[in-house]
């Protein structure tokens, strides 16, 4: 068996496959981005410049994107889809900014973190405007029920990222837990996105909700693979901190289905070596994880997720706007594949 050496080639999720995935939302999507750059004018102008650097990086969009498909999907796009879509970005990037204050991240889409520019003190505090500027904007624009819904997803977030710090450095997480904590985080703005830009057409409660179980299981899937970057990756190619996860003891999908498949001793050992951050003991956990049939297991995962969400979107009325959304899980799915099974084979050539 052929040692692994990490260097996995990836294909991008590229912006010019999303925008041709995008197509028919292209114009509302420049709207939203529009209203982005206005955010930061919004702010005192001491701290408009701090927002308008965390917003101005080159994030794929794919929530906002979501509320427009979902949106269009049923019936019409309309101005307060387009407030709905700035509403699930200020939310998606302020997390972000949270996330690598935590995980002490210097790379964020190919440019310094906010904490790696001014500190985690004001890092921390810019995520809280970006959290409260969301939920002033809900109030504005967006009908009560739909604040409910924001509010309580802002939380489950949060909740998530909580029991995520919880189980940090647990070598006895299950592959369960993990799901549960991914669908929290990654899932729940997937599936709110998805849901209200259906809700806010007055849509059936069934296409609703449905279009909320394509999201979140997309969003699941999307964080798997994500999550597969951080471990097989390329940081030039990716454009954000990679490692972050095992350096803060955070165990994800490919290393939790290692463990399992080990005895008590073996856990104990590799979790160790996990967790030390020795470069040398790390090259030899990815040929073990090469070599173990990990890789292929995270993907069967990615795939069983990226079905569910098809199965979902199966039971909304067939458009262009759905065609859409078909096709980015078809592209989810093929960038997982292009990530993980060449890899694979290569463990085992």
């Amino acid at each position: 068996m052929a040692a692994f050496t990490g260097n996995v080639p990836r294909s991008a999720l590229s912006e010019d496959k999303l925008a041709n995935l995008f197509a028919p939302i292209h114009a509302d999507l420049a709207g939203v981005e529009r209203a982005l750059v206005e955010q930061a004018r919004s702010f005192d102008p001491r701290v408009g410049e701090y927002v308008n650097y965390v917003l101005g990086g080159k994030g794929k969009r794919l929530r906002p994107a979501l509320a427009l498909l979902a949106g269009g999907a049923t019936g019409r796009i309309e101005q307060n889809h387009l407030h709905l879509g700035v509403i699930v970005e200020l939310i998606h990037v302020a997390s972000l900014v949270h996330d690598d204050v935590l995980d002490g991240a210097g790379l964020r889409h190919g440019l310094p973190t906010a904490n790696a520019c001014w500190g985690n003190e004001i890092s921390v505090l810019l995520g809280d405007c970006l959290f409260a500027n969301a939920s002033r904007l809900a109030v504005e624009h967006l009908p009560a029920e739909a604040c409910r819904k924001i509010s309580e997803v802002v939380g489950t977030v949060c909740s998530g990222e909580i029991l995520q710090t919880q189980k940090r450095f647990d070598s006895e997480m299950s592959v369960e837990q993990y799901l549960e904590i991914i669908r929290m985080k990654t899932g729940g703005l997937f599936g709110l996105s998805s849901e209200l830009g259906a809700c806010l057409n007055d849509a059936p409660a069934t296409v609703a909700g449905a279009l909320r179980e394509f999201g979140v299981n997309l969003g699941i899937a999307y964080q798997i693979y994500d999550d597969c970057v951080d471990i097989f990756g390329h940081e030039q190619k990716v454009g954000k901190s990679l490692g972050t996860d095992m350096k803060k003891g955070k165990l994800t999908l490919p290393w939790l289905l290692l463990l399992q498949d080990v005895d008590a001793a073996q856990r104990d050992e590799i979790a160790a070596s996990l967790f030390q951050g020795n470069p040398q003991e790390y090259a030899k956990l990815l040929a073990l994880v090469a070599g173990n049939g990990v890789m292929s297991e995270s993907l069967v995962v990615i795939q069983q997720s990226i079905a569910r969400a098809e199965d979902y979107l199966a039971r909304v009325p067939a458009n262009s706007f759905t065609q859409s959304m078909s096709m980015l899980a078809d592209h989810f799915a093929e960038q997982s594949c292009a990530l993980l099974a060449p890899a694979a084979a290569t463990a085992v050539a």
